[in-house]
Order: C-alpha cells, then sequence, then structure tokens
C-alpha cells in the first residue's frame, strides 16, 4: 500500500466532440490521488482504442463509467440522468426548446446490470490494490447554440476548448502539487497569453514550449503546481484516459437524447460522416432552429 507521503494528484483533462456537425463539445477533468508511477486499468491503456463507434462497444463504455460513478459517490446511479446531474456542471438548455436533454435516456440502454456490478466491483478491487482515489470527476458540457453564440462573437472554437479547460483546473480547490495533464488543442504550441487572461491570478515559467508538449509552472500565494499540455494527452496518463471516456459516454448520451427528440431512426454519429452527412441531407429539420442542431465551422 502506498504511504499518503508517496502520493501524487494528477488531474487528467480531455475534450469529446470538438470537431462534429451536431452535439455538444463536452470537456472533462478527473482528479485521481496515486502513486508516482503510472499504472493502468488492465483493459484501459487507450481511450481510443478502448471504445469506437465502428465496433459498437457501448457497453463496456457504459460500464466502465458507472463504475466511475461508484467509486466516486459509494453508490452505483439508478438512471443516466443521475450520472449527469453529478458529473456536469452545467447541461441546460439556452434556448428552451430541449432537443437535447429532454430525451436523454431514462435507464441504461447499452448495459445489463450483471455486467455494470461486476464491473464496479472489478474497478474498485484494482483501485483499492493500487492505492489511487478519485477526487473530482468534473464535465462541462457546450451545446450547439452555445459554441454557435461565441463563434459569432467573433472567436475560434478553438479557444473556447481552452477556456473550458482552465475553467476545470479553476474547480479544483487545493492546486497545491498537483499536476494537470491537459490535451494539445488545436495543435497549440503558444498557451502563455490565453494563459495570463483566463488564468490571471497565478504566476507562470514556461518550462518548456513543444509539437508534443508545452508545460508551465503556475504559483500563487497558496500554491505551485504544473500545468501541461499534451498530444495524445490520453495515452500519457490514466486519469486524462478516464476523462476521455466520461466524455465519450456523454456525449453519447446527448445524441441519443437528440436523435429521439428529431425522430431520427439510424444511429448516426453527429460527425462529418458520410452516414450522418447523407441523413442530414435527405431529412428536413426546419422544425427546428438550425443554431440548436448545428455546429458554425
Amino acid at each position: 500500500m502506498i504511504s499518503p507521503a508517496q502520493k501524487k494528484r494528477i488531474l487528467g483533462i480531455d475534450e469529446n466532440g470538438l470537431g462534429p456537425l451536431m452535439g455538444p463539445l463536452v470537456i472533462t477533468g478527473i482528479l485521481l490521488r496515486q502513486g508516482e508511477k503510472e499504472v493502468w486499468f488492465d483493459d484501459i491503456s487507450d481511450s481510443k482504442e478502448f471504445f469506437s463507434r465502428d465496433i459498437n462497444n457501448f457497453s463496456r463504455l457504459e460500464e466502465t463509467v458507472v463504475a466511475l460513478f461508484y467509486l466516486y459517490n459509494k453508490k452505483e446511479p439508478d438512471t443516466p440522468s443521475e450520472l449527469l446531474k453529478s458529473f456536469c456542471k452545467n447541461y441546460e438548455c439556452l434556448s428552451g426548446l430541449n432537443i437535447c436533454v429532454s430525451n436523454i435516456p431514462d435507464e441504461f440502454i447499452w448495459s445489463t446490470y450483471e455486467g455494470r456490478k461486476k464491473r464496479c466491483e472489478k474497478f474498485k478491487n484494482w483501485m483499492d490494490k493500487k492505492g489511487i482515489k478519485i477526487e473530482m470527476i468534473k464535465s462541462i458540457v457546450h451545446c450547439p447554440k452555445r459554441i454557435n453564440d461565441f463563434i459569432d462573437k467573433g472567436n475560434h472554437k478553438f479557444l473556447l476548448d481552452l477556456f473550458t479547460f482552465c475553467d476545470i483546473v479553476k474547480d479544483v480547490p487545493d492546486k497545491e502539487g498537483l499536476f494537470i495533464y491537459g490535451g494539445k488543442i488545436g495543435g497549440l504550441k503558444f498557451y502563455s497569453k490565453y494563459l495570463r487572461y483566463r488564468l490571471p491570478e497565478y504566476q507562470y515559467s514556461v518550462l518548456e514550449e513543444r509539437d508534443e508538449i508545452s508545460l508551465y509552472s503556475m504559483e500563487d500565494r497558496s500554491a505551485r503546481f504544473t500545468l501541461g499540455f499534451y498530444a495524445d494527452v490520453e495515452k500519457k496518463t490514466f486519469s486524462a484516459a478516464l476523462a476521455s471516456l466520461v466524455g465519450k459516454y456523454i456525449r453519447e448520451l446527448f445524441m441519443t437524447g437528440i436523435r429521439k427528440t428529431l425522430g431520427i431512426s439510424e444511429d448516426i454519429s453527429g460527425y462529418y460522416d458520410s452516414k450522418t452527412i447523407q441523413y442530414i441531407k435527405n431529412n428536413n429539420f426546419e422544425k427546428f432552429p438550425s443554431f440548436c442542431l448545428f455546429r458554425r465551422t
């Protein structure tokens, strides 16, 4: 067992859905207290390989996110909505039409109770053995209208992504000694001016700025921590891999609600794939405003 003095606190942050045609952008942060050495659960080494719509492994994704809820809240969630309320900082509808949220599934639709129970027990036993504790799970959801409003003000969508990363950092009450792993945003190498604007309360120094990693030391009167932006962050640290899985699941819940509201029977992803584009081209959505359905580019 790892002693408290040997523990390291790592906040992994990743986004899901920055580039789609439909559906929300979800930014998720998961804070783990763990040992110095990175450890990985047996079947989670790369979130992109763990979950792919092409191989339809929704059940394993749902089981894993439910297990994280269980470890964080000490109980199993009764519904997906309970899970959303625990993890999401905001997901209210800005237009009042509730295209996304009114039809969030009211029961778990991809996994069985037995599968979720088994995953919860397996995850708990592994986390206990490794001495890992979840301190925070937080997702922030931006619907198409929020994204479009941001772009209409002359901003780039990458900035919304970056600013939301910073908002999750702000939400951590104790940052002393924290190591933050965020995903690289739009291939950006230099983050200094954005940190000055979004985290003005901290003094910072540049540790390194390269294509693969941009790393900064951050400090105020009460805390000193390290903030990094990494290419393929979900491969760098377990907490970011888990954050990516939670974000993927939340986005899929919202897409399920959108499809039901619009009466879409096909399992379109909302991304710029041929199935989504063809379905939108061949169907009429005029009863719903486009700014609530489709993203600005």
